[in-house]
C-alpha cells in the first residue's frame, strides 16, 4: 500500500466521525442564530466544542444500546441519527416536534432511535439511565444503556448513589461525562477537588480518562469500553475533557458575556475538535451547513400546536 492509498484508507475510515461533527456544530450554529432572532423559546445550552464526544461515544453504539442525555442534549440526538428538521421544529415549539413542540431544547427524545431523551433536571437523567440499565439486565436483554452528563452533575446525590448502585448492581451502564471543567458559570475546581473519575472509582466504577476533543480517541476508548458493559455486565465511567467554544446558556435574544479568562477560550479553541482532522473538510462542511439550514426553514413554516392538545399525551403514574 503507498502512502497515498495509506492516507486515503483513513479517511474513508474516520471521514463519517468527522461529518457527525461538522452536523452537530451546523445545527448549534443554527440554533443559536435562531435564538438571537427571538424564535428559540426557553433557554438553549450549545454544545460546540463538545462535538467529539457525542459523535465518537455515538459511532460505537450497537443495535440493542439505548441513549440517555441531559439538557445539553443536541449533539447526542443527532448523532444518534435522530432527524434535525423535528429538532428544529422541537426547539421552536412546533406541533411537527419530536415532542410536539411541547419538551423544548432540553428534552428531545425519540424512542425509534432509542435515544431516551434529555432532561433539564441536572443529574435526574443519570438515574433513569440507570432503571433502563436495570431493566436490560433483569430481561436479560441484550445491550448497553449510555448516559451523557456534565462534570457538575457528579456532585449530585443521585449520581452518587447511581455510581455505587451501578457497582454493585452489575448494570450495563456507560457513564460519559463531558467535562468541561464549569459548572455553570463555576469553575469546578471550586467546587470539588476530586475529579469526577476519580469520585467514580472511589465509589466501584472502574474510569478512563480521554481526550474529549480527539474524535478518534473517544471512538477508541468507547470500543474498549462498550463490548465490557454490553458482554460483562459491568458499568464503566468515561471522563472525556472537553471545552464549551460559546457558553453554558442562553436566555433570549442576546448571548450572555463570557465568563471566562479570554487566555483560556483562546487557548481551548486551538484545540478545537474540528481543527484535528488532517484531511480537506471544505465540501462536507458545506453539505453540513446546507442541511442544517434547509432543516431550520422548513421547522419555521410548521403551525404551532393547538391550545386543545395541551393536556395529550400526558403519563400519568399510577400509585
Amino acid at each position: 500500500m503507498t502512502l497515498a492509498d495509506a492516507a486515503t484508507a483513513v479517511q474513508r475510515r474516520d471521514l463519517p466521525l468527522y461529518e457527525t461533527m461538522l452536523r452537530i456544530r451546523a445545527f448549534e450554529e443554527t440554533a443559536l442564530e435562531l435564538q438571537r432572532r427571538g424564535k428559540v423559546p426557553g433557554a438553549l445550552h450549545p454544545a460546540t466544542g463538545h462535538e467529539a464526544i457525542a459523535a465518537g461515544v455515538c459511532a460505537r453504539l450497537g443495535p440493542a444500546d439505548h441513549v440517555v442525555s441531559y439538557y445539553r442534549c443536541h449533539g447526542h440526538a443527532l448523532a444518534c441519527g435522530l432527524d434535525p428538521a423535528a429538532m428544529f421544529a422541537e426547539l421552536l415549539g412546533r406541533a411537527t416536534g419530536l415532542n410536539k413542540g411541547k419538551g423544548g431544547s432540553m428534552h428531545l427524545a425519540d424512542r425509534s432511535h432509542r435515544f431516551l431523551g434529555g432532561n433539564s433536571i441536572v443529574g435526574a437523567n443519570v438515574g433513569i439511565a440507570a432503571g433502563m440499565a436495570a431493566a436490560l439486565r433483569i430481561r436479560k436483554e441484550p445491550g448497553a444503556v449510555v448516559v451523557f452528563f456534565g462534570d457538575g452533575a457528579v456532585g449530585a446525590g443521585v449520581v452518587l448513589e447511581t455510581l455505587r448502585i451501578a457497582a454493585h448492581q452489575r448494570l450495563p451502564l456507560l457513564f460519559v461525562c463531558e467535562n468541561n471543567g464549569y459548572q455553570d458559570r463555576t469553575r469546578s475546581e471550586l467546587v470539588s477537588g476530586i475529579a469526577p473519575g476519580a469520585v467514580a472509582a472511589g465509589l466501584g466504577v472502574p474510569s478512563v480518562s480521554v481526550d474529549g476533543n480527539d474524535v478518534r480517541a473517544v471512538a477508541g476508548t468507547a470500543a474498549e469500553l462498550l463490548p465490557l458493559v454490553r458482554d460483562e455486565r459491568t458499568a464503566r465511567f468515561l471522563d472525556a475533557s472537553t471545552y464549551l467554544r460559546d457558553f453554558h446558556c442562553q436566555f433570549g435574544p442576546e448571548p450572555p458575556g463570557e465568563y471566562r479568562p479570554l487566555d483560556e477560550v483562546r487557548q481551548w479553541r486551538a484545540r478545537d475538535p474540528l481543527s484535528r482532522a488532517d484531511f480537506d473538510l471544505t465540501e462536507p462542511r458545506r453539505r453540513a451547513a446546507e442541511e442544517m439550514r434547509l432543516a431550520a426553514a422548513h421547522a419555521l413554516t410548521q403551525p404551532e400546536p393547538s391550545p386543545g392538545t395541551v393536556c395529550d399525551d400526558l403519563t400519568v403514574a399510577r400509585w
